[in-house]
Formats: structure tokens, C-alpha cells, sequence
């Protein structure tokens, strides 16, 4: 899932991720993170739709290995999905709607490097994300801790292979 504002001020355009989800029926999905966010940033920049927004943040591509489309190759975690829906949401002008896409994860690639005992380490990855405004905000090991849910069938291995 993925949220694309849409752009009022060029007559409430859609941005192209959504576009292409829509027209070509999948999506690669690139986990941003502490070390890209100067990136992530440059890519928020509106383009017009043959700028390439890879060259223009100096991020290099890697090929989906099931589906069509580029991932972000420095991205520790990447998701290649098939779309499902756009759920668009509507907001007050000065805001600006969104678009939100939905899409079923066809495969998930983890770089070896945040691994731990097997598992994906957010201390690792130190994932950012948006909190609203120009704000974002970033997940560090010493601000993560576990909770157990009581009596889940699942305990304690996870929600693998669900």
C-alpha cells in the first residue's frame, strides 16, 4: 500500500506511481530509510511525467524478479505487488486529496544485512515515515520493544506463512 498526493496546483493530477499501478496492474514498493531520506525527499519534488525520478534523486535501479518495474536497489526491503484497488480520499484544497493504493504482495525481497536470527531488524532498516507536515520521524533499536499477545496461537513464531 502506497499513498500518492494528488497535485491541485497543476488541476488535481494524479501522480504517476498511481497512474502506472493503475495501467500496468503492479507495483514495486522500496522500504524508505535513514540513509535515503535525502532521496526520498528529492523523488517528493513534482515532475513532469519523463523526468525519471531515479536519475533526478541519483538512486540506482534493480529489476523486479516476478513482476515488471524498478525497486530501489539501496532499499534493504522491497515489495513487488499486483494491484488491487485505488481508494481515493478526498481532503480540503489547501490540502489536497490522495490517492491510496492497494496492491497483493507477490514477493518480498530482505537484504542479508538487516537480518537477525532470520527475522527483518527495524533497527537495522531504520525505516522513516512521514508524521505530517514537513515532519517525518525514524525507528531505531533502542525505540523498539516486543509485546506478546496473550494466549495468540501464533507465539511465538510471528505471522510467517499466515
Amino acid at each position: 500500500m502506497f499513498s500518492a498526493k494528488l497535485a491541485h496546483k497543476w488541476g488535481s493530477q494524479r501522480q504517476d506511481p498511481t497512474v502506472n499501478a493503475e495501467a500496468t496492474g503492479e507495483f514495486c514498493w522500496s522500504v524508505a530509510t535513514w540513509d535515503l531520506r535525502e532521496a526520498v525527499n528529492q523523488t517528493a519534488e513534482w515532475f513532469d511525467s519523463t523526468v525519471d525520478e531515479f536519475e533526478r534523486a541519483k538512486l540506482e535501479k534493480e529489476a523486479a524478479k516476478l513482476l515488471n518495474g524498478p525497486m530501489v536497489k539501496a532499499s534493504p526491503i522491497k515489495f513487488e505487488c499486483k494491484y488491487y484497488t485505488t481508494l481515493p480520499l478526498p481532503g480540503n484544497p489547501r490540502m489536497g486529496s490522495a490517492d491510496v493504493v492497494i496492491g497483493k504482495v507477490m514477493a518480498v525481497h530482505i537484504g542479508e544485512k538487516v537480518l537477525t536470527n532470520g527475522m527483518a531488524d527495524l533497527g537495522k532498516v531504520q525505516p522513516i515515515a512521514r508524521c505530517g507536515y514537513h515532519q517525518y520521524t525514524v525507528v531505531r533499536a533502542e525505540s523498539i520493544f516486543e509485546m506478546i499477545i496473550p494466549r495468540d496461537p501464533k507465539q511465538p513464531v510471528g505471522l510467517e506463512g499466515s
